[in-house]
């Protein structure tokens, strides 16, 4: 007995929310429309049998031909983001009229909310006439088939087994036909959902790929900024090097070593041509920095070996 009184103010909590929901989206337009469909197709199972229309007059504020129409717009439009921005219940209306499965590929093909009422439903109409012409074209073409095959059945002992054989292969391949106009209607409806989310993930792809390309240029700035520091900073250190006084000799075994591994290391600089010519500037600075110290200290070296000693030598008298 409790469970049946929980279960019962359970219910009648539930449909009191409803209630206060479908008063609210009475008031409002074309979203308030689909979500009072919503509402009243949630509410309807929960209101006891025989008050259902007293329960849409009383909360809704309509008839029930009218709340039915809502119910309908939220079943064929509840889905469709696209919808809920049309802004007129006028549309909405008008776009109940398209044959079920086309809703879809209308939305997507016409910008409902910035067409007029009539523009809509002449659109409508243009959709159900393709559709009327492409069913009458189909009746046709079946009814010719049915009425050749009952021709044909009429005379089935004066017609050769080859041309039976043919017909019936024939009337196959219009059963084959059906089945896969059906399938494609339903593979189209699933094809176009697909779709749409594609266009979402390249979407978000393609923004991905733009912060990935900010974030490596930035990267890259750092990293020509940092090289060029380096390489200045190394110029000094050499410059520095060039330029202090040793407080020991210089052997020529040693000297021979030196210009050895300086060799070894810098010999491929002269054939640098082509690459010194793409070079940044700040590059290219430095590295003259560092050649015009190399260059300074062989002149300073050559000036050291020209020099001639003089001996003093001490005469008697």
């Amino acid at each position: 007995m409790n469970e049946i009184t929980t279960q019962n103010s359970t219910e009648i909590a539930v449909l009191g929310g409803l209630a206060q929901e479908a008063q609210y989206y009475a008031k409002s337009i074309a979203n308030g429309m689909i979500q009072l469909g919503r509402v009243l197709t949630e509410a309807k199972p929960l209101v006891k049998h025989g008050e259902w229309e007293q329960w849409i007059r009383e909360n809704a504020g309509c008839s029930v031909r009218y709340a039915q129409v809502f119910m309908q717009a939220y079943a064929r439009f509840g889905n469709n983001a696209a919808v809920a921005q049309i802004g007129e219940r006028g549309k909405i209306f008008k776009l109940l009229a398209l044959p079920a499965g086309t809703e879809e590929q209308f939305l997507t093909d016409h910008d409902v909310s910035e067409m007029s009422t009539r523009e809509v439903e002449e659109a409508v109409r243009k959709v159900r006439e393709e559709m009327r012409i492409e069913l009458d074209e189909e009746r046709k073409a079946r009814k010719k088939a049915e009425d050749r095959a009952a021709e044909l059945e009429l005379e089935a002992d004066k017609v050769p087994d080859h041309i039976m054989d043919e017909l019936v292969e024939k009337q196959n391949t219009i059963d084959a036909q059906q089945r896969e106009l059906a399938r494609v209607a339903d593979d189209g409806r699933a094809a176009l959902q697909e779709a749409q989310r594609l266009r979402r993930e390249n979407a978000n792809l393609s923004r991905e790929i733009e912060e990935q390309n900010e974030l490596i240029e930035d990267a890259q700035r750092q990293y020509d900024s940092v090289r060029s520091e380096l390489l200045s900073l190394q110029s000094v250190a050499a410059k520095g090097d060039a330029e202090r006084v040793p407080v020991d000799e210089l052997t020529i075994d040693v000297f021979a070593s030196a210009v050895r591994q300086f060799i070894g290391t810098c010999a491929r600089m002269p054939h640098m041509g082509h690459t010194f010519g793409t070079m940044t500037l700040s590059e290219k600075n430095a590295y003259d920095e560092l050649l015009r110290t190399v260059e300074g200290w062989a002149a300073n070296a050559r000036q050291a070996m020209n020099t001639i000693a003089y001996e003093e030598v001490e005469i008697h008298g």
